[in-house]
């Protein structure tokens, strides 16, 4: 299988949803229905992509959850 560049990913991401849509803080239900990975693993396995959006609320942006969906895709 050829490997697969973060800027190949980027552009198949820009190519399915304009920029201002990728950059949308997503609630972190739907950025685990977008990343195919469970709310709970998202926060555990990638905080640095989590975004406080209140006390209680976090979440994560579109293109982060996509690109994370193209990186398990790759993976299995």
């Amino acid at each position: 299988m050829a490997e697969v560049t973060a800027d190949q990913i980027v552009n198949r991401l820009l190519a399915m949803l304009p920029p201002l849509e990728l950059l949308r803080v997503a609630p972190m239900q739907e950025a685990a229905h977008l990343s195919s990975l469970s709310a709970d693993q998202l926060a555990r396995d990638h905080p640095d992509k989590v975004v406080k959006l209140s006390k209680r609320r976090n979440g994560m942006r579109v293109a982060h959850a996509l690109m994370l969906r193209e990186a398990n895709y790759i993976a299995d």
